[in-house]
Formats: structure tokens, C-alpha cells, sequence
């Protein structure tokens, strides 16, 4: 089943764009020291803003706690193998 098959009139969407949610994570991360388009960017995704201001508070700069819980969309490529050069002796 896919998210959209399982929302109908009664769900509450919590995150919804420019909704209260949004607006409040925004507003919470700027008091935390974040650019408006940074907070927006923060606000908007599934960090959980009670992380980064743990964080924070142990004393992390803001890009780098966004950086440690920035969610990934897909797992990170597999490294590729290098093929081992001939031995000539």
C-alpha cells in the first residue's frame, strides 16, 4: 500500500507545507541560529528539531548537527572495486 491509498479526508496531514508545524519548526530553528532558508530547508524534512538543539546545546555548530541528521533520501552507492594491477615480476 503507498502512502496516498492510505490518507483520505479524515488524516491529518501534520507536516503540511506552510502549515503550523512547519511554521513553528521554522520559527524554532531560527531562534536556534539558523538563516531562514536553512530553517526552511530543516522545517520542511524529518530531522527532528529536538536533536539538532541537542546538539547545539552540547556545543555542535548548527551546519554540522544538520549534516549529522540530514535524513538520506537512498542508501549511499556501493564503492566500486579497483581492479588490482598485474604483477610483472
Amino acid at each position: 500500500m503507498d502512502l496516498s491509498s492510505s490518507i483520505d479526508e479524515a488524516t491529518v496531514i501534520i507536516r503540511a507545507p506552510g502549515g503550523p508545524e512547519i511554521s513553528w519548526r521554522i520559527q524554532r530553528l531560527v531562534s536556534l541560529g539558523a538563516d531562514a532558508e536553512l530553517a526552511a530547508t530543516i522545517a520542511a524534512s524529518d530531522a527532528d528539531v529536538h536533536d539538532i538543539e541537542r546538539l547545539l546545546d552540547s556545543g555542535c555548530p548548527l551546519d554540522l548537527a544538520w549534516s549529522i541528521l540530514q535524513p538520506f533520501d537512498k542508501p549511499p552507492a556501493a564503492a566500486t572495486p579497483v581492479a588490482a594491477e598485474p604483477d610483472d615480476s
